[in-house]
């Protein structure tokens, strides 16, 4: 879907809407398309997760539900397709892995997420991705090596 002319469309429309409706795309029609495919989604969601926990509450959709989901998506990366499944592992593993300090895990995994927000703030793919940009510009491509003995 990312490919088709829809998730051009968008695209577009995420990264700029002005420029979209530039040129020449209905960004309302979009804009209601998203809201549906999302809406839809989400009703699906919530059709499978009443069989698994055989109870529905409002209290089970609370703010702090909500907050943890979109730390999900950010500190994942949200401009990526994997950055959510990123994110959920490490907001799920990380405070199970700083456990062992007892009563301070808390404020340790609130001080990792901020650091990780401060030093990254496209995520954890997108410090990936600029590491990887990095190491590529380093190692010089095989046309420079030189042989041994000749001179520059």
């Amino acid at each position: 879907m990312l490919r088709s002319p829809w998730g051009r469309a968008f695209l577009a429309l995420r990264e700029n809407p002005i420029r979209a409706l530039s040129l020449g795309l209905d960004t309302r029609r979009y804009t209601l398309m998203a809201f549906a495919i999302g809406s839809s989604l989400g009703g699906m969601a919530g059709a499978l997760y009443a069989p698994l926990v055989q109870f529905i509450e409002p209290n089970s959709f609370g703010l702090g539900m909500s907050f943890n989901l979109l730390l999900m998506v950010i500190v994942g990366g949200s401009g990526y397709f994997f950055g959510p499944f990123i994110g959920a592992l490490v907001a799920v593993l990380l405070p199970e892995w700083t456990r062992f300090t007892e009563g301070y895990y808390l404020l340790l995994y609130a001080a990792l997420v901020m650091a990780l927000m401060a030093f990254c703030p496209s995520g954890l793919l997108g410090l990936i991705e600029r590491v990887s940009k990095v190491m590529t510009r380093r190692a010089p491509p095989p046309s420079e090596l030189r042989a041994e003995g000749t001179n520059p």
